[in-house]
Order: structure tokens, then C-alpha cells, then sequence
């Protein structure tokens, strides 16, 4: 069926070097098409200004927002990394450099796909500035120079920054008396086995975000509950809320479909210098997926799977498992299969060290979670919609 439009996932990235090192990566992993633009150069060193830039730099600054990206031919998503430019190509990474996803919208099938997304999000951050119409300029013109000295002095632009709420979902909503679709889709047909970009899990607060409603107040079909699909052959979108205890969130998950999994192990670990690791694996005729850890994707949860199919059911990663633990309380082992790239683990040194009080002190660094127990109320378990499938 021929798409009217594509889904486009912003990431915000630390440095253009970043961004192009992960679509490079991709690319080579599951075959990404780059994607070429037009009106908009993706060169750092580029003089072509459009309205995001001149919003937060001017005409005259050198800094500007670098895009770069990649589709995925199967899906038609489009991921597109968003990332600050100095007019320098050398990268100023910190250990901790990771990504971070920002937006979600729909654009329009183009040769400017980046560019319509730019001008989507530059409406989007104008949208949730904190003054009024009058000053729109000024407040953007400023958060501009803050970012400029933000990267001077080595620190990454957080994605809050740019919008309240991330990812912020910019999809087509339901009219009126309009009802979504729930054709269920077969995860058997000839573009099922294909490699490409299946599913995007969402992980969220219920609290304070607004990602449940944005996707049930969109046109999205829902194949199965919980589950939210672009096209009848689109990306699976999976909200997943985060539970009362979590501190913090795990990252998204974007899970790619491969012929063969062992042809893409062999890839990432022995052409890509990456890592591997199995998640969901319940015997030989019940495959899960590989977890793929590489420096250049460092804040995304990818992962490969070669029977994929459409399910209510997700396989957890050990920051979901950790997420309601404090740091300073967890072994650096806890998850630890006893060897590490085939030799003996070193004893942690927390190990036999601490005192009576190392959960007080724990508390104090991070004490929303140890006062959140004094302000919830105590829910009631309602029973599942069962079947779930």
C-alpha cells in the first residue's frame, strides 16, 4: 500500500560526529538508506540557515542544528538525528555521550523529509516556551545563546531543554465520533521477513506523561491492546508504562527484524566492534532477541529479532529491573553472570565495606523516591482483559 506519509523519529544527539557514527552504523547493520536532502546541507560546517536555525543562532552565528538520518525501506520510519553544531568537526564526547529521543511527528513522503521535520519541531519548542507571542524571538534568541555556552563549556544539551515533555508525539488525531481502526495484522506476510525497523517501545511515566493519550487520541489502528500501528505494514508503537516505584526511565527500544541472527551477531561483534547480548530466549524453538550495545547508540535499547511477531507481551531489560533500585545500593555484579568477556569478575568493592547508615545516606542523595511512599495512595489490583492475545 502506498504511504501518504512518514514517521519520523527525532533523537537528539550530542555532537554531529555522534549522529553520523550511528547512522553509519545502522546503515550497515540493517541496511538503512541514507536519506538525502535537498534544502538543508548536513554538513557541520554548512552556511544554509532555516528557521530552526535562525530562531536560536541568527544569520551571523556559526552555530546551528546539524540533521542527519536514515529510513528504513520495510517501515518507511525515518530516524533522524538532531544534534548542536559549532562550524568545528571535532567531536567533544564525554564517556557518558548517549541519545535521547525527542519527537515523534508525521511528514508528509518529500526529498525534505529533515527538513519538514525541523520546521515541525522548531513549531513544536515555539508551542511550550514559557512567555508569550510577544516574546517568542527573544526567548528563543536566549535559550540560543544558552545552549552556545552550554556546549562551549564540554556539557550535552538535555532534551528537556528543547521540549517540557519528550517524546512528544505530533500524530494525526481522531475526529469527532471517529473510531481507530483494529485490523490485526499478519506478521506473516512476505515484508515481515524482511530486514527492517518493526517496533518502538515507549517507556513513561503515567504521572506526568502524556504518550497514552496522545496514541489513543491518534489515527493509529491498534492491532492488539496496547498496541499502536502506522499503516496497516507501519512501525508498532508499544507504550510502556513505567511502575510507581521506577526513578527513572529505561531507554526506548527499537527492535529490527533480520533474516538470521546469527549472521547479525557475527556482524555487530566481529566487523562492527559491538556487543551482544540474548534477552527473551526460552529454548531452542522459542528464540528472543539480541540486545546490541555499541558506543555510537549508547542511550537506545536495539535490538535484533529474527521471529518477530506481533504480541501483548515485552521482554524486559535490566535497567527496567533496576529502575526503582538506588545505585549506591547495588552491586555492580547484580547482574552478573559471574564471567565477563571470558574471565572471573572482580569483587565489588561496596562488598563487606558499608555501615548501618549507607541506606540513610542513599536516601538523602535521591529522596524522591524513599518520600513518594508518604504521598501515594494505595491502589487496588483490577483483573486483567484476558485473553491478552
Amino acid at each position: 500500500m502506498q504511504r501518504a506519509n512518514n514517521l519520523v523519529l527525532t533523537f537528539l544527539s550530542p555532537h554531529p560526529n555522534h549522529s553520523q557514527s550511528a547512522v553509519q552504523f545502522l546503515q550497515q547493520l540493517f541496511q538503512l538508506a541514507p536519506i538525502g536532502n535537498s534544502t538543508l546541507s548536513t554538513s557541520p560546517q554548512s552556511t544554509k540557515r532555516d528557521l530552526l536555525d535562525e530562531k536560536h543562532f541568527g544569520s551571523s552565528s556559526s552555530m546551528s542544528w546539524h540533521s542527519t538520518g536514515c529510513t528504513c525501506n520495510s517501515s518507511g520510519t525515518i530516524l533522524h538525528f538532531l544534534s548542536l553544531a559549532d562550524g568545528k568537526t571535532e567531536a567533544s564526547r564525554t564517556q557518558n555521550s548517549s541519545l535521547s529521543l525527542l519527537s515523534i511527528n508525521e511528514c508528509s513522503i518529500s526529498d525534505d523529509a529533515l527538513s519538514n521535520c525541523r520546521e515541525q519541531l522548531s513549531h513544536s519548542m515555539e508551542d511550550n516556551y514559557f512567555f508569550g507571542r510577544q516574546t517568542r524571538s527573544l526567548e528563543a534568541r536566549l535559550r540560543g545563546v544558552a545552549f552556545s555556552i552550554t556546549q562551549k563549556m564540554g556539557r550535552e544539551i538535555q532534551s528537556s531543554w528543547l521540549l517540557p515533555k519528550t517524546p512528544e508525539l505530533n500524530l494525526n488525531r481522531l475526529s469527532s465520533g471517529q473510531s481507530a481502526s483494529s485490523v490485526m495484522t499478519s506478521s506473516t506476510s512476505e515484508s515481515a521477513y524482511a530486514i527492517g525497523m518493526r517496533e518502538l517501545v515507549l517507556p513513561f511515566f503515567p504521572e506526568y506523561s502524556t504518550v497514552q493519550s496522545d496514541l489513543s487520541k491518534s489515527k493509529l489502528s491498534r492491532p492488539l491492546p496496547g498496541l499502536y500501528q502506522y499503516d496497516c505494514e507501519g512501525l508498532v508503537i508499544r507504550p510502556l508504562p513505567a511502575a510507581d516505584e521506577d526513578l527513572r526511565l529505561p531507554p526506548p527500544s527499537l527492535i529490527f527484524q533480520c533474516p538470521s541472527l546469527h549472521d547479525a551477531k557475527e556482524l555487530v561483534e566481529n566487523d562492527l566492534g559491538g556487543k551482544t547480548a540474548k534477552i527473551g530466549w526460552r529454548g531452542d524453538k522459542d528464540r528472543g532477541s539480541l540486545i546490541v550495545n555499541h558506543p555510537s547508540i549508547a542511550g537506545l535499547d536495539v535490538r535484533i529479532s529474527e521471529d518477530w511477531i506481533l504480541s501483548s507481551s515485552f521482554d524486559e531489560a535490566e535497567q527496567a529491573v533496576l529502575a526503582a533500585s538506588l545505585d549506591d545500593l547495588q552491586s555492580s555484579h547484580v547482574m552478573s553472570e559471574g564471567k565477563h568477556d571470558g574471565e572471573e569478575v572482580t569483587i565489588d568493592p561496596k562488598t563487606n565495606n558499608a555501615d548501618c547508615w549507607v541506606e540513610a545516606r542513599s536516601n538523602v542523595k535521591r529522596p524522591s523516591g524513599f518520600l513518594k511512599r508518604f504521598t501515594k495512595n494505595p491502589r487496588i489490583a483490577k483483573p486483567p482483559q484476558l485473553p491478552y492475545e
